[in-house]
């Protein structure tokens, strides 16, 4: 911790972070402003990899090609760190519908293994399949290793993704900017801390939500649960 610093310096190093970083991305789809092209196993006629992201409800992709065959290739523009990439699945093609999909990152000749999924037929529409990326990678494919029901070919309707592009984690030249009477006003503990020390501080905060979003789902309880289980558990 650093010298001097208080609970009240975390809180409004948080409300910087917030306002530069996280407020815009909230409601915001990134896949075309950071994707420069996707590629494909496999495509039947008129389900090309376009209709991956065209934000269309009727449209999708579907591969025609072998079983655990089939892949998405994501060339990503330079600079992009992804924050959460979803696949879109249609819930209605059974047999379509991913089962098993690995992720794999790097560049085009060394690409790394990230994380393995396996999706459950009842979850939601989008699957979050990676997260948290740290550095930038040129490329991101999806591997498609089963299909629910032992199916044959896979259906997706979309591809989303959120990300930051590489230089706006930097924060020390925001967190500099301070030095402006407006970053005085809003951020007033914060004036005269070193920018190295407030960037530190700041990689702390960032990597505890992350451990915390992570875990939040087995704290919070189901609402059936009564507000009783709530306070106990709080």
């Amino acid at each position: 911790v650093p010298p001097g610093w208080s609970y009240e310096h975390d809180l409004e190093l948080g409300h910087f972070l917030y306002d530069h970083s996280e407020k815009e991305l909230q409601h915001r789809d990134c896949t075309k402003d950071h994707l420069s092209s996707i590629e494909v196993s496999s495509q039947a006629e008129n389900c090309g990899a376009a209709h991956l992201t065209d934000s269309q409800e009727d449209t999708y992709w579907e591969s025609n090609g072998l079983p655990g065959e089939h892949w998405v290739r994501l060339n990503m523009k330079k600079g992009v760190i992804i924050k959460k990439l979803w696949l879109v699945v249609d819930a209605r093609a059974d047999s379509y519908i991913p089962r098993r999909v690995a992720v794999y990152g790097g560049t085009p000749n060394n690409l790394q293994h990230l994380r393995t999924v396996l999706i459950n037929m009842q979850s939601y529409r989008a699957v979050c399949i990676l997260r948290d990326v740290k550095t930038y990678m040129p490329v991101l494919e999806i591997r498609i290793l089963t299909c629910q029901e032992h199916g044959n070919n896979v259906r997706l309707r979309g591809i989303k993704l959120k990300s930051f592009w590489e230089w706006d984690l930097i924060l020390n030249a925001d967190i500099s900017d301070m030095s402006h009477p407006a970053g005085r006003v809003r951020y007033p503990l914060l004036e005269g801390v070193d920018a190295d020390v407030l960037y530190r501080r700041a990689v702390l905060i960032q990597r505890f939500v992350q451990l915390l979003d992570s875990v939040l789902h087995y704290l919070i309880p189901c609402s059936e649960d009564g507000i009783g289980t709530f306070n106990a558990l709080r």
